[in-house]
């Protein structure tokens, strides 16, 4: 989508504030990047606007269960842990494979390691639960030949400045710009035994219906339909931050997956089962939610 010229402007001094901010951070001990991303979640609750989402987004879930006072907790809660996972990934890009792996703890990573060695096909589901990007360097790190299907930021400066950083540390995308080309590189990843990793909690207007903390709600497909097509192992990926930088990954699967001659009917069963698993993660830390920022339930 073409930008008009006072926002590509904007889009400008947004890279130069981003660029600045995040080697400000690369040069700093990271014992302070806590304290730093507490104060700058501090002023993010002054958007009135994302702080309405947040907060539309918990009645959906939570209903009248929760009071007033447990929300407005909730809403600090999902401002600080979302703001410091951005700034401890700078610490990564800090950190060489060896030593980044040092702070993973993995859980069940075998089955997934052995499909890979076999050359067979896999679809990774997960959502934007903790610090996925971690999870996904981690794996990429674990010798995982992965890489995953991402739509970054329509500031074309700040996307090309992530996806930098990305290859700089060996994680490879797949943007969702432009459709056709999405499926052809994804098919062909597939094709060549490798592994695909879907985040999919986020909402899609082409999709399938799918229950998701009692509300229906639109869900992409895609998972569904290239573990179909290319007979793929379906695992799932989700990390959980403990303490001092540290995270436990963990891999779900083989899922089983629904195949009979319905294919549309087996991609709203698949799906669904996908958003349970994604469910059962937001539920033991729903702060950790990154689609808490987004307008998941519409």
């Amino acid at each position: 989508m073409r930008r008009k010229k006072s926002q590509r402007a904007l889009d400008g001094l947004v890279y130069v504030f981003s660029y600045g901010t995040f080697h400000f951070f690369k040069m700093l001990p990271c014992v302070v990047y806590p304290h730093i991303s507490g104060i700058l979640a501090y002023f993010l609750l002054f958007n009135a606007g994302l702080k309405k989402k947040v907060r539309k987004n918990i009645r959906a879930v939570y209903k009248n269960t929760l009071s007033p006072e447990e929300r407005s907790i909730l809403v600090k809660k999902i401002f600080q842990n979302n703001v410091f996972f951005l700034t401890e990934f700078v610490l990564w890009t800090k950190l060489n494979p060896d030593k980044a792996l040092k702070l993973i703890e993995f859980k069940n990573l075998g089955p997934l390691k052995k499909s890979c060695e076999i050359k067979k096909p896999v679809v990774l589901i997960s959502g934007h639960i903790g610090n996925f990007s971690i999870m996904i360097a981690s794996l990429v790190y674990a010798k995982i030949p992965m890489t995953m299907i991402t739509r970054d930021t329509n500031n074309v400066y700040l996307s090309r400045f992530i996806d930098r950083i990305r290859k700089e540390k060996g994680i490879f995308g797949i943007q969702k710009d432009n459709p056709k080309k999405t499926i052809y590189l994804s098919s062909k990843w597939l094709r060549n035994g490798k592994t695909l990793c879907l985040l999919i909690d986020q909402h899609s207007g082409k999709g399938t219906d799918v229950q998701f903390f009692g509300n229906r709600v639109q869900a992409p497909i895609g998972a569904a339909v290239f573990a179909r097509k290319y007979n793929a192992d379906v695992f799932g990926a989700f990390i959980r931050h403990k303490t001092n930088f540290r995270h436990t990954v963990f891999i779900e699967g083989p899922y089983p997956i629904a195949k009979t001659t319905n294919a549309q009917r087996d991609f709203q069963t698949n799906t669904q089962f996908f958003y349970s698993r994604i469910e059962h993660y937001v539920k033991e830390k729903p702060e950790d939610w990154f689609t808490w920022l987004h307008r998941r339930f519409r």
